[in-house]
């Protein structure tokens, strides 16, 4: 039986079309993949606090730039504290702590993942709902830290190991070899290492100086319900109700309006600086202690005759935007000739959009990402997204920078309708690229080569921050354990010995100068204090029994003149038994006459192997000391 022609392009037609389905099956999650791979991250951590000196690497200079608060750090990134530096980080609504010396680097930051590596130092987290748990892992060199509930959470890279403390919670240890996982729960702490396989030595949670302060942090912080119009996920959101208040306005929703930090010229994103990052370009960073979620989601607007942020649709967890701007100027204006004294118009500026206005990313993205980071409503609306900027022309909301390194002020006016120099606010289709804004921008502080070397520390910054720079000649304190003490605190610390003298003010005691970790300050370094304190005890009870068991003696008259200034080192308790007993021996058979003819009155300084006590029978006319007690006898008679 033959086939025709027409039977086999039927074939072929049917073949073709599967074929095509099959493709288009297989292709679109692979389209999706990359489109996803091309967008951003959609979240970003906040720096709620920096103390100290802190950095942030950029990997296009190779440069350490300075940290400073309401600043993005996102996936990728980079961070080192300088010693005497600390750093609060803020994800949605997870804390995180860094301690001074430390290096971390935030692997993964986005949707479903966030893993931060740990290479030198201390880090704390608290973790506050199911779904961050879940998401959340701290790596060190030796494993992975996984949490396992809610709750508070402390992770140490040492030298040779790593030390893990639950404060409350639970929390299991991965090996990053194939051993079994460690669990840990509240209360406890363990170090974990791995000389010639896995090791881990448990104990009771003891505080110090970084764990007092993030307790303290934690405290401050507390559950503070976040506003219900927006999500706690949302970062920076847990500042708003502390400076601002909610209103309604017929026309936007419910709006946010801030009561602090706002002058009568104050405009949104006019108080702060640029600054730049290798995922979204230049990104907005506010002086204002609540300047973090207002300007990298949802929009401004001006509503009766007040600045309101309007957060838009409520979402769980928005998009992160670097800064939800409409940029004006451009090169064309850069070029000119100041006559008569006129200043040039600014290179560049930049005013907020207003509710249902699009935002552009000048950044690499995905058609996907521009639904997600601007209201999918006013994306789908093409009178929405073809309508003129609200707040292009206002000069009291435009920002510019009038001259390069200088600060950033309102659009420059001129006549007496005061309108903005003509032709001059041309607008841009995105932020402008590294260079161009950089060119005008004040050149941001990068951290020196001497700042890993030791300097003199300032004793009065910030006390009670209980530093671990402070000991150990101003390196990195290593925590003891059991298996090995730490050097300078195995030896008891040193005590001052108050035996029966005469008053102070006829005996000068000069202490010898005590290490600086015996004397802590106020959440200093606790668990080395408590473990002294047990052998100053023993040592106080072995004094009493050695007074107990000396016998009862005359003592000599103080002398009329003060004596001579002694040191007291480190004491040792072998000679200062052996004193009163080689004393004693001759005090009943000496003759009486002989000391008083060896010993005159008038002489004035004592031999220094005695240490004289008072006497309870007092009497002006005998003298004696060292040795030489003879005229104790006819006091006696008398």
């Amino acid at each position: 039986m033959t086939t025709s022609p027409e039977s086999k392009l039927v074939i072929s037609r049917r073949s073709w079309r599967m074929l095509a389905l099959a493709l288009l099956v297989t292709i679109a999650p692979a389209a999706k993949a990359q489109d996803a791979d091309r967008d951003p991250p959609s979240r970003a951590a906040r720096v709620v606090e920096v103390v100290g000196d802190a950095w942030l690497f950029d990997p296009d200079t190779r440069e350490w730039t300075r940290l400073t608060r309401n600043q993005t750090v996102a996936e990728g990134d980079r961070l080192r504290t300088d010693e005497r530096s600390r750093v609060s980080l803020r994800v949605g609504s997870t804390s995180v702590w860094v301690d001074e010396r430390s290096d971390l680097e935030l692997s993964q930051l986005d949707d479903g993942h966030t893993l931060l590596q740990l290479d030198r130092g201390d880090v704390a987290l608290r973790l506050r709902t199911a779904e961050n748990v879940a998401e959340t892992r701290l790596r060190t060199r030796e494993g992975t830290a996984q949490p396992e509930r809610e709750g508070l959470y402390r992770v140490e890279q040492l030298d040779r190991g790593t030390k893990v403390y639950v404060v409350q919670g639970r929390m299991r240890f991965d090996w990053a070899r194939s051993a079994a996982p460690v669990s840990l729960g509240s209360g406890e702490q363990a170090e974990l290492w791995w000389p010639d396989g896995p090791r881990a030595e448990r104990s009771a949670l003891y505080s110090d100086g970084f764990g007092d302060w993030v307790l303290a942090e934690s405290r401050e912080e507390g559950d503070r319900p976040v506003a219900r119009y927006v999500s706690a996920e949302m970062t920076g959101a847990e500042d708003l109700d502390r400076y601002g208040r909610w209103e309604t306005a017929p026309e936007y929703g419910t709006v946010w309006i801030p009561t602090t930090h706002v002058t009568a010229d104050w405009a949104p994103y006019r108080n702060g600086r640029w600054a730049w990052s290798r995922h979204w370009g230049w990104t907005w960073v506010d002086d204002a202690p609540w300047g973090f979620a207002p300007f990298h989601y949802g929009r401004w607007v001006s509503w009766g005759g007040r600045w309101c942020w309007a957060p838009g649709p409520y979402v769980h967890r928005p998009v992160y935007a670097p800064a939800l701007v409409g940029w004006i100027g451009g090169s064309h204006v850069s070029i000119g000739i100041s006559i008569g004294g006129r200043t040039p118009p600014p290179r560049y500026g930049w005013y907020p959009l207003a509710p249902r206005e699009v935002y552009v990313p000048g950044y690499r993205h995905s058609p996907r990402y521009v639904h997600r980071v601007n209201d999918p409503r006013d994306v789908r609306d093409p009178v929405t997204v073809k309508r003129p900027h609200r707040y292009r022309d206002a000069p009291n909301a435009v920002s510019t920078l009038p001259v390069a390194g200088g600060a950033i002020g309102p659009m420059p006016v001129r006549g007496p309708d005061r309108r903005p120099e003509p032709g001059w606010n041309r607008p841009l289709p995105t932020a402008p690229g590294r260079g161009d804004l950089a060119a005008i921008l004040p050149a941001a502080p990068v951290r020196p080569p001497q700042a890993d070397q030791p300097r003199q520390r300032e004793r009065d910054r910030e006390p009670g921050m209980g530093w671990r720079s402070d000991n150990n000649n101003g390196l990195p304190l290593r925590r003891e354990t059991r298996r090995e003490p730490e050097a300078g605190r195995s030896q008891p610390a040193p005590v001052q010995i108050q035996p029966q003298q005469p008053p102070l003010s006829q005996q000068t005691v000069v202490q010898p100068q005590r290490p600086a970790f015996e004397q802590p300050s106020r959440g200093g370094d606790g668990p080395s204090w408590r473990m002294q304190q047990p052998q100053r005890e023993e040592r106080r009870e072995e004094r009493r029994e050695e007074r107990r068991e000396e016998p009862r003696r005359v003592q000599p008259m103080p002398m009329p003149q003060a004596e001579p200034q002694r040191s007291v080192q480190m004491p040792e308790r072998p000679p200062m038994m052996e004193q009163p007993r080689r004393v004693e021996m001759p005090i009943r058979q000496a003759p009486q006459e002989p000391p008083r003819m060896q010993m005159p009155a008038p002489q004035p300084r004592p031999q220094p192997q005695a240490q004289p006590q008072p006497q309870p029978q007092p009497q002006p006319a005998a003298r004696a000391e060292g040795p030489q007690r003879g005229s104790r006898a006819p006091v006696a008679e008398r």
